[in-house]
């Protein structure tokens, strides 16, 4: 949200991740993209945010490049609910229940003991 507002500090054209199978997964799962698959190691999971020059309009695509793969070229990922490329109000919007949460106890069933 910052970059597409251009209020990101320090601004900057890329930010690399390194994370887990698992992750990867997860980020695959909030776009609906369910895989019973292993992520093999060296995947990638690539998000672009692109500005139309012309009408200001944001959109992302979203990437994502098999490790096991042997030309390493990045496959569009078809995000449900929205046309390709994915306009990005509409994206944070899928999104939103994955990163506007106001209660992480409640979000994580996680009950306070009581000493």
């Amino acid at each position: 949200q910052s970059k597409a507002n251009n209020t990101l500090s320090p601004d900057r054209r890329m930010y690399y991740y390194s994370s887990h199978d698992y992750t990867v997964l997860a980020l695959l799962a909030m776009l609906n993209q369910q895989r019973d698959v292993y992520i093999n190691a060296g995947s990638a999971l690539i998000y672009e945010l692109h500005r139309n020059p012309s009408t200001g309009q944001l959109t992302v695509q979203v990437l994502y490049v098999d490790g096991d793969s042997p030309d390493l070229n990045p496959q569009d990922i078809d995000i449900a609910g929205c046309d390709f490329p994915c306009d990005f109000h509409q994206m944070m919007k899928i999104t939103e229940k994955y990163y506007n949460i106001s209660d992480w106890e409640e979000e994580c069933h996680w009950e306070r003991t009581r000493s």
